[in-house]
């Protein structure tokens, strides 16, 4: 699998396939987004986020930057 352009959004199954080998497992990932480490966005009952965003975690990169406008109008 070839690593998305920064535009694409991955989900949380996506990004976990392609760190597949590391220590980012789908379940590492969850965590992280819902935490806030991870930036994302929540779409209906998923979290789509993009593979730069888990990079700029894995370099040490502070993304604590929850985006509280759309959790206040439902993920969207």
């Amino acid at each position: 699998m070839q690593i998305p352009n920064i535009s694409e959004v991955l989900t949380i199954d996506m990004a976990a396939k392609l760190y597949a080998g590391t220590a980012l497992t789908s379940s590492a990932i969850r965590r992280l987004v819902r935490s806030g480490e991870i930036p994302s966005r929540k779409i209906g009952a998923k979290y789509l986020l993009t593979s730069d965003a888990i990079e700029c975690w894995l370099q040490g990169g502070n993304h604590h930057q929850k985006d509280t406008a759309s959790q206040a109008n439902g993920g969207v």
